[in-house]
């Protein structure tokens, strides 16, 4: 697969690389990083994805077969779950990508660094090489506070889930049938 990729990068025009690529680390970085963002979506995302799809499916239609009464008043919070969780995945997308490219921006600094080792050694550029890393780095920084912020609002909007929890327990009792004993 990264074969392919990677050939089919070559087969850009020109204009391609003199607009869009930098250097020649660049490309082989996002061929790496791409081939590992698709292998992650198809080992742990997609089965990730219908194993709870067709979990929530059968949880309501066994919730309809046993108490339809309570299923009915319980289907409506469905979108007090979803519209959080598509923005918070969403958020977090955006995020992991920006904190990609602020990465980049770090390796191929040191990369250059390190290919070139002997000139940056001879003009006695380890302080200026080093100051540029750490610069490139605090974008990514910036990001990961923010990346941490959403996973902890996320984390703090499981009260949504015990609220809703909390009341389909309440009305539940209140219509007094118990579908299991």
């Amino acid at each position: 697969m990264r074969v392919k990729y990677l050939k089919a990068v070559l087969r850009q025009d020109v204009a391609y690389f003199d607009l869009h690529v930098t250097n020649t680390s660049e490309v082989i970085t996002c061929v790496s990083s791409d081939s590992l963002i698709i292998q992650d979506v198809l080992s742990e995302k997609v089965p990730n994805f219908l194993m709870n799809f067709f979990r929530f499916v059968g949880s309501y239609l066994v919730a309809f077969a046993l108490f339809w009464r309570l299923a009915i008043v319980g289907f409506p919070f469905v979108v007090l779950l979803l519209i959080p969780g598509l923005i918070y995945g969403k958020t977090m997308m955006g995020l992991a990508r920006k904190i990609r490219e602020e990465s980049n921006k770090a390796g191929t600094i040191a990369e250059q660094a390190i290919s070139s080792i002997r000139t940056v050694y001879s003009f006695v550029g380890e302080n200026k090489t080093i100051e540029a890393f750490s610069d490139a780095l605090q974008g990514s920084v910036k990001l990961g506070l923010r990346q941490g912020l959403t996973k902890g609002l996320a984390i703090g909007c499981n009260g949504v889930v015990f609220s809703i929890w909390a009341f389909m327990c309440y009305y539940g009792s209140r219509l007094g049938h118990v579908p299991w004993c």
